[in-house]
């Protein structure tokens, strides 16, 4: 039976069947045309039509025309007549070549099949198998992960050394890390509003708790409930306790008594007047508005052995008076509350002291530290004559590297330096010097100059000026001008410069043109001064042209910022 019989004999089963619609009937007689002249059945067709075929380059297999790609829609027939089965074929299965059927006699089909897998090798003697894949490629040094190979043991070992932040922070990096916080032995921080509430543990082992903040919200709790809160905190190491009650309500008396104590930060509360301490460990201790009397205060510092940053700010319960006493503080901050009197501090171990009083204050003592390295005095104006004492205290900090002294401290300095000429210690450490004085008054002046002229490597100066009066009551500058030159800080090491509160009057506007012109190695320098005051402040700084200039309002008033390219200096 020809092709073209045998494809319309297929093509009626189908309609019979209603499998093919009316869109089929085009491209099936396109086939059957195809097919015949590739049998050699029509004109052209055979080996004629094969050559021309070949001589075109495969444009039929290839090209561009719509019919040939209308040819090259892929047809098979069945392996049985008479249901031939029509489908598209994909492209991995496209011939590579139209090479003639052998004979019509079999099922005929119009394209062929992909070829068959190549077979299987054998399997070589030494084990290896070629079909296998090849191995992936070794990574590179530090992409594999060791952590998570790690026993569970091991790796909360190494999570008992974070924080417990950290640790939560690890658990999201992969599924196996998700259940180590709940097997984690150690709760950084928890914060506790009712002292009723238990800590928070495991089931099956307590966890250590390093630092535990009780703030409850009511006004009313029970003290007892706290204390047992305490006691079982102790239990699990505590090291640090941060405590802040409302209306200064009174501690437990077994606070104090927490061995393993570290850092305590008490807040708006009160000690009661006797309470047993023991506090071996503790370094940190800090009262902000805490009513402890002064007897407590002797019996804590002398319970911490190694305790080093003292705070005690807006304090109260002294009776008008205040002594602290120790000989292991290394930091102190003081401020005092309003009924204070009398401040006195005895630690000669202090590397750091930040001192505020009230007007209220009527005596203040400082006795010598010689490992003092930065001081802050701030006195306030007192409203009765004040005994001070700080000579002594100043004559002793050889190794100071930062002095600040505000309020009344550089008058009353002023006044216990008044018969010597000269300081009688060099501060060669001192990089930073800020004061503030009364430019009208001629002792303040002198110990600035005295001050200065014992400044040989001074980096940085910060003049504020208060009090400033009218010009017929300040000092003549020319008085003054013969001692500024010889301060060899102008010349070799000053390179930062600010001056707060500046008023272009007379002593001010000479000394600031001075500085101006002296200071050589001069690379930053400020200056505040009143709004009304902007021109006769840019007249002054005009004697020395800075190329950047920057106002901003920093302070209260207007505040002007000025660098300066650094010059060789030729001494």
């Amino acid at each position: 039976m020809a092709s073209c019989e045998l494809l319309e004999l297929a093509d009626k089963e189908r309609r019979r069947e209603g499998r093919w619609g009316r869109s089929a009937r085009r491209p099936r007689r396109a086939a059957a045309a195809w097919e015949a002249r590739r049998r050699g059945g029509g004109p052209g067709g055979g080996a004629a039509w094969e050559a021309r075929r070949r001589r075109r380059g495969g444009r039929r297999r290839e090209g561009g025309g719509a019919k040939e790609r209308r040819n090259q829609k892929t047809y098979r027939a069945c392996d049985r007549f008479p249901l031939l089965e029509a489908r598209p074929v994909r492209k991995s299965e496209a011939p590579d070549s139209f090479a003639p059927l052998p004979s019509p006699s079999p099922p005929l089909r119009i394209h062929p099949r992909k070829p068959p897998p190549p077979p299987i090798p054998p399997r070589r003697t030494d084990g290896t198998n070629p079909t296998q894949a090849p191995p992936p490629p070794p990574r590179r040094r530090g992409g594999h992960d060791y952590l998570s190979g790690l026993p569970d043991d091991v790796i909360l070992a190494i999570l008992s050394r974070l924080t417990t932040r950290q640790a939560v922070t690890l658990s999201a990096l992969s599924r196996r890390f998700r259940v180590l916080p709940s097997q984690f032995g150690r709760v950084d921080s928890a914060l506790v509003a009712d002292p009723a509430l238990p800590l928070p543990s495991l089931p099956a082992r307590p966890s250590f708790i390093r630092r535990l903040s009780f703030a409850p919200q009511t006004r009313r709790f029970s003290s007892s409930a706290f204390g047992r809160l305490l006691d079982a905190a102790a239990d699990r190491g505590l090291s640090e306790l941060a405590v802040r009650l409302p209306r200064s309500a009174f501690l437990p008396q077994n606070l104090l008594s927490i061995r393993s104590l570290t850092v305590v930060s008490l807040d708006s509360c009160a000690l009661p007047r006797w309470c047993p301490a023991a506090c071996p460990g503790l370094r940190t201790l800090k009262l902000h508005h805490v009513a402890i009397p002064q007897r407590m205060i002797s019996v804590i510092l002398k319970a911490a052995p190694v305790l080093e940053t003292l705070e005690m700010v807006y304090c109260m319960g002294f009776a008008g008076s205040c002594s602290m006493e120790s000989s292991t503080v290394r930091n102190l901050l003081f401020k005092s509350a309003l009924e204070q009197r009398e401040v006195t501090v005895k630690m000669a171990g202090l590397r750091t002291i930040t001192l505020y009083t009230r007007p209220k204050v009527q005596s203040v003592r400082l006795d010598p530290a010689p490992e003092i390295r930065k001081a802050y005095l701030h006195i306030a104006r007192p409203r009765v004559k004040l005994q001070f004492r700080i000579r002594p205290f100043l004559d002793a900090g050889t190794g100071l590297t930062c002095l600040t002294l505000r309020g009344m401290a550089i008058k009353l300095l002023s006044s216990e330096y008044k018969d010597t000429p000269n300081l009688a210690v060099q501060f060669e450490d001192l990089r930073i010097l800020s004061v503030s004085l009364d430019f009208s008054n001629e002792r303040e002046l002198i110990f600035l100059l005295k001050l200065l002229e014992s400044c040989h490597n001074l980096q940085q100066l910060t003049l504020s000026a208060v009090d400033a009066k009218d010009d017929t009551a300040l000092p003549n500058f020319a008085d003054h001008e013969e001692r500024l030159s010889k301060l060899s800080c102008l010349t070799k090491s000053l390179e930062q410069l600010k001056f707060l509160g500046f008023r272009p009057q007379r002593y001010q506007k000479e000394l600031f043109i001075f500085l101006l012109t002296q200071a050589t190695n001069l690379k930053k320098m400020a200056v505040e001064f009143p709004k009304d005051q902007e021109a006769a402040v840019r007249r002054i700084l005009s004697v020395r042209k800075a190329p950047t200039q920057k106002k901003t309002t920093k302070y209260k008033q207007y505040y002007l910022e000025l660098e300066y390219p650094v010059e060789p200096n030729c001494s």
